[in-house]
C-alpha cells in the first residue's frame, strides 16, 4: 500500500498492574543512586543535572539508561527502570526518542515491560508532555505531567507518522495536528472517545501543512475515497468511504454517530477549506473488510 498507514483502536497501551495510565507526576529520579535535579522534557528527550563528587553534571537522552524513576498516579506509586533509550531508527537524525521501560511490581519485586503492542509483545514508549483522558480522548495541557505513550497505540503512532506535538512546521504548532491524528486513527468521528475501526486497517493520511508531513498515496487507486477531515475535536466533515462499513461487514454493532447529520453532504471534504478547521484528512477503501484485494490495486477493475 506504499505509504498508507495502519490504524488501531488502542489509545495508549500502557499497563501497570492492569491499570491503563496516561498522565503521571514524577516524584524522584535517580541514576546510580544519585538524585537527578532540574528534570526537563524537551520534545521527547529528558534532561537533568546530577552532582558527582561535588560537581554538577548535565545528563540527557541515552545518558539516562539504567536510571530509576518514581511516579505518582493518584494514590499509587510506581518505579520505572529505563533499560534502553535510543533515537527512532527510522529517523536517527530526528528528535523522537524511544524508551524501553520496565515497571516494578513492588509487592512481588519483579519487573515487566511498561508497554505492550496489540499482540501482547513488549514495545517501547515515547515521552510526551501533558496527559490524555482515556475515556474521551481529550488532551489536558499540564506541563508538570508526562505521558509515556506506547508504540503501536495512537498517541505514539501519531508521533511516528510525523505529528510531533512539540514541533512546528512553517511556524505552525503540531500540537493540534497530533490531537486531530488521534481522532483520525481511531475513527473517533464525534470526538467523544468512541472508536469505529479495527486494528491494522489501512488508511491514507494526509494534511494541509506547507510543506506537508503526509501526502495522499492512494489517488491512483480506484476504490479509495475521502473518509473525513479531522480537527482536534473529531471529524469536521465526512465523505463516502467510512470505516463504519467495515463494522457493518463484520457484523459488529455500534451506535450511529449523531454528529454525522452536521458533517455529511459536504462535497469539498478533503480540500481543507479554511472555514471548517480541518487539519488532517484520510482516504479509505470501504471494501477492505469484504474484498481486500479491491483495495490494494492488485485486483482488475
Amino acid at each position: 500500500m506504499n505509504s498508507a498507514q495502519m490504524n488501531g483502536t488502542q489509545f495508549n497501551g500502557m499497563r501497570m498492574n492492569g491499570i491503563n495510565l496516561n498522565g503521571m507526576r514524577m516524584n524522584g529520579w535517580t541514576m546510580n543512586g544519585i538524585n537527578l535535579n532540574g528534570i526537563n522534557l524537551n520534545g521527547s528527550s529528558f534532561s537533568a543535572t546530577m552532582v558527582v563528587d561535588g560537581t554538577p553534571v548535565q545528563v540527557s537522552g541515552d545518558d539516562l539508561i539504567g536510571s530509576l524513576l518514581n511516579l505518582e498516579a493518584g494514590t499509587d506509586t510506581y518505579v520505572l527502570r529505563f533499560d534502553d533509550i535510543f533515537l527512532d531508527p527510522a529517523d536517527p537524525d530526528g528528535d523522537v526518542w524511544f524508551y524501553d521501560i520496565a515497571v516494578q511490581d513492588v509487592e512481588a519485586g519483579t519487573w515487566s515491560s511498561l508497554c505492550y503492542d496489540h499482540l501482547g509483545q513488549p514495545t517501547q514508549a515515547i515521552a510526551i508532555a501533558n496527559w490524555w483522558d482515556g475515556a474521551t480522548g481529550d488532551r489536558n495541557d499540564d506541563a508538570s505531567v508526562v505521558t509515556f505513550a506506547c508504540r503501536d497505540a495512537v498517541l505514539a503512532k501519531c508521533v511516528e507518522w510525523g505529528y510531533r506535538p512539540w514541533a512546528t512546521v512553517g511556524g505552525v504548532s503540531l500540537a493540534d495536528h497530533h490531537q486531530a491524528c488521534t481522532r483520525l486513527a481511531r475513527a473517533d468521528y464525534c470526538g467523544d472517545g468512541t472508536p469505529h475501526t479495527f486494528t491494522g486497517t489501512p488508511i491514507d493520511v494526509f494534511d494541509g501543512l506547507s510543506p506537508a508531513i503526509q501526502s495522499p498515496a492512494t489517488l491512483t487507486l480506484q476504490n479509495w475515497g475521502i473518509e473525513a477531515e479531522w480537527g482536534p475535536d473529531g471529524a469536521v466533515c465526512v465523505g463516502d468511504q467510512r470505516r463504519l462499513k467495515m463494522l457493518d461487514d463484520a457484523g459488529v454493532p455500534y451506535e450511529y454517530p449523531l454528529c454525522f447529520d452536521a458533517l455529511d453532504d459536504i462535497p469539498t471534504c478533503g480540500d481543507f477549506d479554511s472555514g471548517r478547521g480541518g487539519l488532517l484528512a484520510d482516504r479509505y477503501c470501504d471494501l477492505w473488510q469484504s474484498d481486500p484485494g479491491a483495495c490494494d490495486g492488485s485486483q482488475p477493475e
